[in-house]
């Protein structure tokens, strides 16, 4: 009885305590449902994403072929083909095709949602019957055989004639049979025509022979259905009989070995998981062990074993990375609950003393804090779980940062192992949860007042040392990156290091190091406050900042944990938005780089005649229109035709276009003859439809067009070229440009130099010369076929647009559009996942980190109501005690802000650019730009903002409301 009494006090106690505080209550359960559900939605996420990856790879081929129709992912077509040496009679097919037709679904666990199977038997001879009207029926009208096909008779439609009806064993019966429409063409049969079908093996003596009445003719009604998994026009050029008709009669008759057994199954999949996925490989391999051993030879030709092979490692590997990427903001949750939680205890510290003082045991404590923090977890449990698939699905739909506006096709199922993640979730949160009580719990009221009076002691991470230990990695991480140049996790494949979404520390390292200056800069704090104090009181200044200054800078330990929550989430929320926005506009600029503009167009040209062929030296004399002759040799070529480029601008949506010849080229510097390509640009339009960004050369487009306009031969080099062969702007180079099998030695001026140019690619094309189109097309003496860049209108539709303009030019034969590219690259999973993830993850952080800030000056009132009331009690004014708070919050919030901005500035300006990683030759063109997300940042100032307003707002309420005696009191007693 004493076991439960002590039990039931426990309940009690811990029941109470949750409604007496009925708000921190509210605020600790609210950071345990975001916790949970921000955890949970993670496989949920990749659940659902490679599952709709899984049935779309089906639909997008089928047998290497685009597919119109939706192939279901769980297929399975088992094919038995005889063999001479080992033949089987069909006899010895059947237990196979009862075990696939009947108890294949039940092993895989999966229930069955098509079942088909297709018989054939080896070729046979076809002979008129004897009323037939045939010339001879000593030879055979055409080799074909026998077919059965599932559910045959409900995708065909018929031509003429009826459908066969079911002929058992019968000698004197024909079999019923259906002949495809071109069979019937070729051969001339009607419907009601009788043959007679002879094997070509001979048995004791005679050739097998069954009767064959033609019924009627077909064709497919859809040859694109899933349903024709054997193409129908193989199957009309048999003899297409009932199910029953070929197992009861025809494999009787013939009495041939096994020729040809298919069976397709269709399971339904739709309840499929990742964590399924293991077992089910394992029963397919244990499913197609068995069919082997019921009928050798029978193999497996079509499963769903490689794409469920590949579905697995990729959710996995999504699962895994969005954790490595999740534990900032999962982090910056667990911060708040763990704040709380603190907040809790703290203000139960006089309360757990005076238990501890009068009998109950440290287990009993404890007890009662894990007590709540168990119904806490489960209520969140049980609240996170819907809130988890709905952040799964806004995942789904997340097209950029904080931008939702994809499609909600995603699977969210709630499976037994997203359970059992919650629940171990909500265990590490109550470790979590327990062990600020473990420190209370070893006080009584005398040891109690002991530690009150020492309360002014630093973080017990400051007296461990841990911000000056975290530098210690987080130093060899800057190093590491200044010596690699990128981060990149060693023992990954090339594939894997040229994706910034396959390296779990990409952000691991900026996390790290962000925590670490954060502990750092906060150990400096306190020293910054006390010589802001000193000042204030030299200065005489306002008496409530002096005292929020000394207070700040002799109680380092009240308002540490706020502060860190503060700076980290503005940190890395800063760093976290910057990276989103940088990777957005980077798809951007890499898909417009390699396009070149909006839009790039090639058309074939029209070729013309000849312009002048003349015999050989000293030949025949021709002489023009205008009388002119030629004596010698000449073949001018071709004479290009090409739309005129005014033209494309007439097209709706076309706002700007140039002409670009892109040729083979070569220049012999320094004694070296480098290779690369000549690309010839019209100087006037160039700049206003091409993409460019600042940092491809020093200077603008518009001066280096200019240059090539003030100099028809000048030419531009890359940069790196010019200092490598010593050369300047105004130097001369040679430069030879192959068109049209031509060789045209050019001479040039250099006139400018740059970086980076529109689809070029350095270590992939050698050095690249851009000189005017014109002054080349002069040089050799015709156009040639080029490319036209196109600028388009915000918001027009490029395939409207290039409709368009194939209708008025037929002879456009290639184009590449830049949105298109954008958008591919866009859908990625990882990529949408991760900045989903980062963008609900950055909105639960900034609310719950504002929500605990202002628990924070809620307590701190509550723990230093009797500090405040002595200090009223002693003749400071209701207005200087709210000025106190008032100076107390600013400058924390100010702080915050301001370290949490600037570290979050630091971190991208830093980080950012590394995350550019790959072994690739055009991995990292163009670089990274970093994008400082402003507007996020913004967003949170404006919050705690709001904050500051309503907590001196409520703070100064309670002032008024202070009474000085029962403050005084409230002090003699505790």
């Amino acid at each position: 009885m004493n076991v439960f009494s002590h039990i039931r006090a426990v309940v009690v106690v811990a029941t109470k305590h949750l409604f007496s505080q009925v708000g921190l209550t509210l605020a600790t359960l609210l950071g345990l449902i975001s916790a949970v559900a921000l955890i949970m939605s993670i496989p949920l996420y990749t659940d659902g994403v490679y599952y709709r990856l899984l049935n779309q790879g089906w639909a997008e081929t089928a047998n290497g072929v685009a597919a119109e129709h939706t192939l279901p992912p769980f297929r399975f077509l088992f094919r038995y083909v005889g063999r001479p040496d080992t033949p089987h009679t069909w006899e010895q097919v059947l237990p196979l095709d009862d075990y696939l037709m009947r108890s294949a679904s039940q092993e895989l666990g999966l229930p069955m949602q098509t079942a088909m199977r297709a018989f054939s038997t080896d070729n046979v001879q076809l002979f008129a019957g004897e009323d037939a009207a045939y010339a001879t029926s000593r030879e055979p009208l055409t080799f074909t055989s026998f077919g059965a096909f599932t559910g045959f008779e409900d995708h065909v439609t018929l031509v003429e004639g009826a459908l066969p009806s079911v002929v058992g064993y019968a000698a004197d019966q024909p079999v019923e049979a259906l002949i495809g429409e071109d069979l019937a063409l070729k051969l001339g049969l009607q419907p009601g025509e009788e043959f007679v079908a002879f094997a070509r093996r001979i048995e004791g003596g005679k050739q097998p022979q069954i009767p064959v009445r033609i019924t009627g003719i077909w064709r497919a009604t859809d040859p694109e259905d899933p349903y024709w998994f054997y193409s129908p026009a193989t199957m009309g050029e048999q003899l297409m009989v009932p199910e029953e008709t070929f197992l009861g009669r025809v494999a009787t008759d013939l009495g041939e070995p096994a020729y040809l057994a298919a069976w397709y199954l269709v399971l339904n999949a739709s309840q499929v998981h990742t964590g399924d996925v293991p077992g089910i490989l394992a029963r397919i391999t244990t499913m197609q062990q068995r069919a082997s051993a019921l009928l050798p030879g029978a193999t497996l030709g079509l499963s769903p074993v490689s794409p469920l092979q590949q579905y697995l490692r990729s959710s996995r590997l999504l699962t895994f990375l969005l954790y490595a990427f999740s534990v900032p903001i999962v982090g910056l949750l667990l911060g708040f609950v763990i704040l709380s939680v603190s907040l809790s205890v703290g203000t139960r510290r006089n309360e757990i003393a005076v238990l501890r003082s009068r009998g109950a045991t440290a287990p009993q404590v404890i007890g009662i804090v894990g007590l709540e923090g168990l119904i806490l977890g489960l209520v969140a449990l049980a609240a996170a779980a819907p809130l988890s698939r709905w952040i799964a699905r806004s995942i789904g739909r997340a097209t950029s940062f904080l931008v939702f506006t994809g499609p909600s096709d995603l699977r969210v199922d709630m499976t037994p192992a997203i359970w059992r993640l919650g629940v171990i979730a909500i265990a590490l949160i109550l470790i979590a949860q327990i062990i600020p009580a473990l420190g209370a719990a070893r006080h009584t009221v005398v040891t109690y007042k002991r530690d009150r009076a020492r309360s002014a002691t630093r973080p017990w991470w400051q007296r461990a040392w841990l911000d000056v230990l975290l530098l210690i990695p987080a130093g060899y991480g800057i190093y590491l990156l200044r010596t690699q140049g990128s981060i990149a996790a060693p023992g990954l494949n090339e594939a894997a290091r040229s994706d910034p979404f396959s390296n779990p520390l990409l952000l691991l390292v900026p996390a790290l190091a962000a925590l670490a200056i954060t502990l750092l800069l906060l150990r400096v704090l306190p020293f910054f406050m006390s010589a802001m104090a000193g000042l204030l009181s030299r200065l005489g200044g306002n008496v409530g900042a002096l005292l929020a200054t000394r207070y700040l800078s002799r109680t380092p330990g009240y308002y540490s944990s706020p502060l860190v929550l503060l700076v980290l989430t503005l940190s890395l929320s800063a760093f976290t938005a910057s990276l989103a926005q940088t990777l957005d506009t980077h798809i951007y600029d890499k898909s417009f780089y390699q396009v070149g503009a909006d839009m790039r167009i090639v058309e074939s040209g029209e070729n013309a005649a000849p312009m002048n062929l003349t015999s050989a030296a000293g030949g025949l004399t021709g002489a023009d229109a205008s009388g002119a002759t030629e004596t010698e040799t000449e073949l001018t070529g071709p004479r290009w035709e090409f739309m005129p480029i005014g033209d494309y601008l007439e097209v709706p949506g076309v706002t700007g276009a140039t002409r670009v010849g892109r040729f083979a080229g070569s220049s012999e510097v320094g004694g070296v003859l480098r290779t690369g390509p000549f690309l010839g640009v019209d100087r006037a339009e160039f700049a206003s439809s091409a993409f460019w960004r600042r940092d491809f050369a020093n200077q603008r487009l518009g001066t280096l067009m200019n240059n090539l306009a003030v100099t028809p031969n000048g030419v531009l080099i890359p940069t790196d070229f010019a200092s490598r062969y010593g050369l300047r702007t105004g130097d001369g180079i040679n430069v030879t440009v192959i068109t049209g099998g031509q060789r045209n030695p050019l001479q040039m001026k250099i006139v400018g130099t740059f970086d980076l140019f529109p689809t070029w690619y350095p270590e992939q094309d050698g050095p690249l010369f851009v000189g005017n189109l014109n002054y080349l097309f002069e040089e050799a003496g015709n156009q040639y076929p080029y490319e036209v860049w196109l600028n388009l209108a915000g918001g027009v539709n490029a395939a409207t647009v290039l409709d368009s303009i194939r209708e008025a030019n037929p002879l456009v034969n290639r184009w590449e559009i830049a949105a298109s590219e954008w958008a591919g690259e866009r859908d990625r999973p990882e990529r949408q996942g991760l900045l989903g993830f980062l963008s609900i993850g950055f909105v639960a952080a900034a609310l719950l980190t504002v929500l605990g800030f202002l628990l924070y000056a809620l307590f701190s009132f509550r723990q230093r109501f009797i500090e405040l009331g002595i200090l009223r009690a002693i003749g400071l004014s209701s207005g200087g005690m709210t000025s106190f708070l008032a100076w107390e919050l600013a400058f924390l919030i100010i702080s915050g802000l301001g370290l949490g901005t600037l570290l979050g500035v630091w971190t991208s300006e830093f980080f950012i650019p590394y995350l550019q990683v790959g072994s690739g030759p055009n991995v990292r063109i163009p670089p990274y730009e970093v994008q400082i997300a402003w507007p996020a940042i913004y967003r949170i100032w404006a919050l705690f903002g709001g904050l500051f307003v309503v907590a001196l707002t409520a703070l100064a309420a309670l002032l008024l409301r202070m009474r000085v005696f029962q403050a005084v009191k409230l002090g003699e007693t505790t």
